[in-house]
This record gives C-alpha cells, sequence and structure tokens, in this order.
C-alpha cells in the first residue's frame, strides 16, 4: 500500500540536516533549505521571517521555535520540530517519513508541531492535540 503523499511546503533552518533536506526532497517533499538560500550563521528570527514569506513551514531540530510567539501568529505558516534523542539524520529521516503524512497544512497553519518517533504534539490557539501512531 503506498504510503500518503506529504503535502507540506518546508523550509529548513540551519540545525536541520542537509543530508535529511536531500532525503525529504528525494521522496517528494517541497522543501527549501536555509542552505540553499545562504542563510547559515543567521539568527532564528530571520529563518521565522524568511518562511513566513516564503509561505512555508519550518521544519527544525531547534527546541527554541517552541517558545516564538511569532510561530503561532495568524499570518505564520507553523513550526514542526524534531524532537529525537538521535540526532542522526537516519533516525531523523525516519521520523519524518513516519509522521510529516499526517500534519495538514491547515493544522499546522499558525501553530507548532513537537514530532517524536511515537507521536506528534500540535499546540494551535492554546489547544494541544496528540496523535499516536
Amino acid at each position: 500500500m503506498p504510503s500518503k503523499k506529504i503535502r507540506l511546503r518546508l523550509y529548513a533552518d540551519e540545525n536541520f540536516p542537509v543530508s535529511s533536506a536531500t532525503f525529504l526532497k528525494s521522496i517528494g517533499v517541497s522543501l527549501v533549505h536555509a542552505f540553499d538560500l545562504k542563510l547559515i550563521n543567521k539568527g532564528d528570527k530571520t529563518h521565522i521571517n524568511k518562511a513566513k514569506k516564503l509561505q512555508r513551514t519550518i521544519i527544525t531540530i531547534d527546541r527554541d521555535f517552541l517558545y516564538y510567539s511569532a510561530i503561532t501568529t495568524r499570518d505564520s505558516f507553523g513550526a514542526i520540530v524534531i524532537s529525537t534523542g538521535n540526532a542522526t539524520p537516519d533516525h531523523i529521516n525516519l521520523i519524518c517519513q513516519k509522521a510529516l503524512h499526517k500534519i495538514s497544512e491547515d493544522s499546522i497553519k499558525g501553530a507548532f508541531a513537537k514530532v517524536t518517533i511515537e507521536k506528534i504534539t500540535i499546540v494551535k490557539n492554546k489547544t494541544v492535540t496528540k496523535k499516536s501512531y
């Protein structure tokens, strides 16, 4: 049975491994990496603004993004924080492949999602939604 296509339009900040970005692109995910735009060694706010300008959801392994109020504004496309004890690209790829097709653009817009190997927690408008696999 083929897996559901990942329709999110993503912007990977500089903390997200380039090899994981390449993997996601190879399975058909629309993704722009900060490296592609020469936005390396820039602050988190630069990445938030760039993602908003590009109308893309941020994907990162940087947990700081869980605390920025700019992520939860109405005009934000949200953020997905991959939370993993094992930050190797292979493990990140596994989590992304397992979870990203379960997140819709509507559910992540103006929200943030913390994604682990076991579940997705989405916080939007102070409402918490948890999805297990």
